[in-house]
């Protein structure tokens, strides 16, 4: 799976990224800008602060996954914090999520156990969307057999407990992590965080089922400009 955010850098550049992701994801997660990312590293925290900064609205994100994704082979991911549905109005902003076909929503930063969250995932559920769950290396056992339960679509797996583009490497119990999470949800896991290179890919791929890649996709164009995504994609994914 790969990401983009919404408007970022601008609207026509956003689209261009949209269709070279498409030629190479599963899954494209589009970010709806968010003031405060708290769950983002400097990286996407800057695209998610110029996104905003182009005055770019929950209706322009909606109207751009409109535009871009009749012809997609990619589904559809939306990625954002909890702020922006509850100011638009969460049956709202489902609705109109599915009517544009969205797969599923990633919300980090919503206590799926407290009143806010179970109305969320109720929502979801009657509309068919996934709500997808979120689990790191500290996670409670009780915990992951709760999720088990509940969880659809995929469970998103934090490789450490830092933000994206964190400085590191996977770490040492990283195998025992996805093994653990194995014994006890049978869905698809993906891996999130300080996936990069094509070693990580191979790395990722060996115990896990996905990957997601975030930041490097940011960080490569603002480096080498548009063009060179494809390359890098091309590079890493072959």
């Amino acid at each position: 799976m790969t990401h983009l955010v919404c408007w970022y850098p601008d609207l026509e550049t956003s689209k261009e990224i949209f269709y070279i992701l498409d030629k190479k994801s599963e899954y494209i997660e589009i970010q709806f800008p968010f003031s405060d990312p708290i769950a983002d590293g400097q990286v996407i925290t800057q695209a998610n602060e110029l996104s905003v900064k182009n005055w770019t609205t929950v209706e322009n994100c909606f109207s751009f996954i409109q535009e871009v994704t009749p012809q997609a082979q990619s589904k559809i991911i939306i990625m954002t914090y909890y702020n922006i549905i509850l100011r638009y109005w969460v049956k709202k902003f489902i609705h109109r999520a599915k009517s544009l076909w969205i797969y599923a929503f990633i919300i980090p930063d919503i206590p799926n156990d407290e009143s806010d969250g179970i109305f969320l995932i109720e929502e979801c559920k009657r509309q068919n969307i996934h709500f997808i769950y979120i689990v790191s290396p500290n996670i409670w056992e009780d915990r992951l057999k709760e999720i088990w339960t509940l969880a659809t679509g995929f469970v998103y797996a934090i490789s450490n407990n830092m933000t994206t583009w964190s400085v590191g490497k996977f770490w040492d119990s990283f195998v025992s992590y996805i093994s653990r999470l194995k014994q006890h949800i049978s869905i698809p896991i993906w891996v999130w965080f300080w996936v990069k290179t094509k070693d990580d890919i191979h790395s990722v791929c060996n115990i896990s089922q996905f990957w997601i890649i975030w930041s490097e996709l940011i960080n490569i164009h603002k480096s080498n400009w548009i063009q060179w995504l494809e390359k890098y994609l091309d590079d890493v994914v072959s």
